[in-house]
């Protein structure tokens, strides 16, 4: 009987400590249970027996006619020599998950043409809906959504879409991200310098005009004039922004170990995006903080946020006056205490693992 070996092949660094990225939790699966893959390839500089070292390259040039060339013997040469060294060194079934990059998986079907029952191609994505290429794309064997809005999506927007799919979300540490009770939350207010009667607004992502951050600077001031004494956090944009307001304090990327902290003493989360998410990770971490959230009704996140009483959606997020009125609702009807077991479990990362890893030995 065959061996089933599992490859995991990814073109960032893996293990990784990025900040609001799939990485950060591959790595800690990889710290869990660094057994479950046999091989891991990626630009890892920590090189071992499972840890093989492989770098996609820069495309030399865009012509049609050597596309498949520089794609086998250039761009993705490293993670094809890796597979390929695998394959001949025994009659081991192998199955190869590739992270969110399309051109690494139509190189390995490209290799899977060439052993034909050797390889189950996986494809975890983790964007909303995938426009999967014809020419390759009944070369993958399985698909990850982190919705099944996403996976509907993309079987409504495909001529043809014949790979297995299943959906395994996303999954958020509970024992980081989780609300604290009213007097430890006055306790780390206090002892970060802000006041038990400060009420704070976060907004967290990159500085990208699709996650919304020009709209929030608009909305910044109509919130002031409702109530001067509000205060804001905005993480994650590397580049300071032209905010001229006392109020704002710009924390720009934080820790995994910091970031939750600053949640933590917060009372609202507005996540402006205005592209078709696949998740939103940062959504998920406020929620599990404890915040109020007002959220744009984008791509997977009405699914995300089902059934969770501390989420507003706004289904026409481009109209600012939209996000004040839904937040002056918010405020006068939210809650101070929350469900710490129902937080411990939405979408947490002991369930991604356990979906993650099924899908995969499936």
């Amino acid at each position: 009987m065959r061996k089933i070996k599992k490859i995991l092949v990814s073109n960032i660094e893996v293990p990784s400590d990025l900040i609001g990225s799939w990485v950060n939790r591959i790595s800690f699966l990889i710290e869990n249970d660094p057994d479950f893959f046999d091989y891991i390839l990626s630009p890892s500089k920590i090189l071992g027996e499972k840890s093989l070292h492989c770098s996609k390259k820069k495309w030399i040039s865009y012509h049609p006619q050597l596309y498949k060339w520089q794609l086998k013997n250039w761009v993705a040469q490293d993670y094809l020599k890796a597979i390929e060294k695998t394959l001949k060194s025994s009659n081991d079934f192998l199955k190869v998950v590739v992270m969110d990059d399309l051109v690494l998986c139509e190189a390995i079907a490209l290799l899977k043409e060439k052993y034909p029952d050797r390889i189950e191609l996986i494809y975890s994505y983790h964007g909303h809906y995938l426009n999967l290429p014809e020419n390759f794309g009944h070369s993958i064997d399985k698909i990850f959504f982190l919705t099944n809005l996403g996976y509907l999506e993309s079987l409504s927007k495909n001529k043809i879409f014949s790979p297995e799919v299943f959906i395994v979300g996303n999954g958020v540490r509970s024992d980081k991200f989780f609300p604290l009770d009213k007097k430890d939350k006055l306790k780390a207010r206090r002892e970060m310098g802000f006041s038990e009667d400060d009420e704070i607004i976060v907004w967290m992502a990159n500085s990208r005009p699709a996650k919304g951050i020009h709209l929030f600077k608009k909305i910044i001031p109509l919130l002031l004039a409702e109530d001067p004494n509000l205060k804001f956090f905005i993480i994650g944009n590397k580049t300071e922004l032209n905010i001229e307001s006392d109020k704002v304090l710009q924390l720009g990327r934080l820790s995994h170990d910091l970031l939750p902290k600053y949640l933590q003493i917060s009372d609202y989360y507005f996540f402006t995006s205005l592209w078709k998410e696949g998740f939103g990770l940062s959504l998920v971490e406020a929620i599990k903080s404890g915040l109020f959230v007002i959220s744009s009704a984008n791509g997977g996140i009405p699914e995300v946020i089902k059934d969770c009483d501390q989420v507003a959606l706004i289904s026409e997020p481009n109209k600012t006056e939209n996000w004040v009125k839904k937040f002056l609702e918010m405020r006068s009807r939210k809650k101070l205490d929350f469900d710490q077991t129902h937080l411990a479990g939405f979408h947490s990362y002991e369930d991604w693992e356990y979906k993650f890893k099924k899908a995969i030995v499936e």
